[in-house]
């Protein structure tokens, strides 16, 4: 066979370009294994704290801990026992709880909506971004006294409190959110004959969702923080009070038990907000 015989494809294979080919990770395709599902469940998140508690308790009984300051999770434990069953701290417990739900509440409905505001009109972003940059940064518990001057004290300055700490989370994810939105779909959605409204539900409020429930997720955090400081200082009701009562009366384990409440009350805060997203917006964080 001649040189002139070759076939066409031949002789292009010969000249044209290597084909790169990359290595693919083969763990990047590994499913996630029982390990993995079993720790980012919601029973199985407790396993590390778990084992927290098991090398504290053992180093306790070894005498490697100061039981002074550190008494054993045992103890605690008791003392946690013996505060339920006198009733004492679940009173407490579902006063702390409603305060929480109402400086929420207050601090996140008006800030969303506002953040909203602010993302789609220039002139509310003008005025309101720069007393959001002003007041953010000031210590909110710096302004506890002044709340006490002027709710007085008892509760309404302990919500008051929580409403602007979960406030400025709240309006910043929502602001940043909507200016996320690719304006690009609401051009064509203007095109199309879309009018504001159908615009905001059906573009805005879905591309922003996201980061405003980031948001949300923070400011519940926050709102048990504000909620537990202004108990500290200012109130004789609810879990922070009682634990601020226990450490100056030098009553170590009932401290760390009321301690583990605000932590637990924090956890389930947390993981009910991160439900209701998932259930009802599931597709937010790429749930299915």
């Amino acid at each position: 066979m001649t040189e002139s015989s070759v076939p066409t494809r031949d002789r292009a294979a010969e000249h044209s370009p290597p084909v790169v080919r990359y290595a693919v990770d083969p763990r990047a395709e590994r499913p996630p294994g029982r390990t993995f599902k079993l720790l980012s469940s919601g029973l199985g998140s407790m396993v590390p704290v778990l084992v927290v508690l098991l090398l504290w308790q053992a180093g306790s009984m070894a005498g490697l801990i100061d039981k002074t300051f550190f008494p054993a999770p045992s103890e605690c434990v008791r003392a946690l026992v013996a505060l339920v069953s006198s009733g004492e701290l679940l009173s407490n417990v579902g006063i702390t709880a409603q305060r929480i739900l109402l400086g929420f509440l207050l601090g996140v409905l008006p800030a969303t909506l506002l953040g909203i505001a602010m993302g789609r009109s220039r002139w509310v972003r003008v005025v309101i971004d720069p007393l959001i940059a002003i007041t953010y940064p000031i210590p909110v518990v710096a302004i506890l006294p002044l709340l006490l001057v002027i709710f007085g004290t008892g509760g309404r300055p302990i919500v008051v409190l929580a409403a602007i700490i979960s406030f400025f989370p709240a309006v910043v994810n929502a602001m940043s959110g909507v200016l996320q939105v690719d304006e690009r779909l609401i051009l064509m959605a203007r095109n199309l004959g879309a009018n504001r409204q159908q615009i905001l539900w059906k573009i805005i409020l879905p591309g922003a969702l996201p980061s405003i429930f980031a948001g949300i997720r923070l400011a519940a955090g926050l709102a048990l923080l504000g909620t537990i400081a202004g108990e500290f200082l200012a109130a004789s009701d609810g879990v922070g009070s009682m634990t601020w009562r226990y450490w100056q009366i030098y009553q170590i384990d009932n401290m760390y038990a009321t301690l583990a409440v605000i932590a637990a009350m924090g956890f389930v805060l947390t993981t009910v907000t991160l439900r209701v997203q998932r259930r009802f917006f599931g597709w937010t964080e790429g749930q299915k």
